[in-house]
């Protein structure tokens, strides 16, 4: 027969019954943490493990004497749990009373023939208490189907703007191009001018070192030539050929 192994635990970390056990009993005012004794050991070749759980003496209550309760497994690590639950239900029927006014008067106590388990009121307010779960979880519901269609609006508003921004991009890179061929064109119309007005520069000579007078005063035209002995003649001549104007009146004495 193999040689028996004991574990001596408080489960401080482990969560599901022994961390609920543990919070109900320091409400309950149970200072001490619930102990766990463990035995494991083998019974026709069978390896078993048996665990206790110590109580303490609650200071509310201190009528209540410590006590304990054990259950029965294979190995320490499932075993706890079902001695943890099982000392919930002794828990629940040995202070019934406390545990009416806190939310552990829904937990099922040892025994459930006791007058305050079966009392109207309990099952009152369990269906009070389940039909505002039903509610909660209803809204829940709602809220996720609201919460559901502003994520599709907002993946919607979202690819919309990538494809404005985009279109954007597009546009300017267009009108870049466009400014960039316009800048090309104006460069390459310069230079052909530049190219047109150093040619007829090379082709009309400028006259340089050659001084120009002017005669008379400044804003005059240039003075006639002098008359001569041919213009003197034809002159005289115009002035025969002239007809005399008709008198229309003597002249008075």
């Amino acid at each position: 027969m193999a040689e028996e192994a004991l574990v001596n635990r408080y489960c401080l970390d482990e969560e599901g019954f022994p961390e609920l056990l543990r919070d109900t009993a320091f409400r309950l005012g149970i200072s001490e943490h619930p102990e766990y004794e463990g035995r494991e050991y083998e019974e026709y070749g069978t390896q078993r493990c048996e665990v206790t759980i110590h109580v303490g003496r609650s200071k509310e209550f201190p009528d209540i004497r410590p006590w304990r309760v054990s259950m029965i497994g294979f190995q320490f690590a499932d075993t706890y749990q079902a001695a943890a639950r099982k000392a919930l239900r002794y828990l629940c029927q040995i202070y019934e009373r406390p545990i009416a006014h806190t939310p552990m008067r829904l937990f099922p106590p040892l025994l459930r023939d006791t007058p305050v388990w079966k009392s109207p009121e309990r099952y009152n307010q369990q269906a009070r208490r389940l039909k505002r779960c039903i509610r909660e979880a209803e809204e829940a519901e709602v809220q996720i189907r609201q919460l559901r269609i502003r994520v599709t609006e907002a993946h919607a508003r979202a690819a919309a703007a990538e494809n404005h921004e985009a279109i954007a991009v597009e546009a300017l890179k267009l009108e870049e191009d466009r400014h960039t061929q316009q800048l090309k064109d104006a460069y390459l119309i310069t230079q052909a001018k530049r190219r047109m007005i150093i040619t007829d520069g090379q082709q009309h000579t400028v006259l340089d070192g050659i001084p120009i007078t002017f005669v008379g005063k400044p804003g005059e035209g240039p003075s006639a030539p002098p008359p001569t002995e041919v213009s003197l003649e034809a002159s005289e001549a115009d002035v025969a050929e002239e007809e005399p104007l008709p008198l229309t009146q003597k002249v008075k004495e």
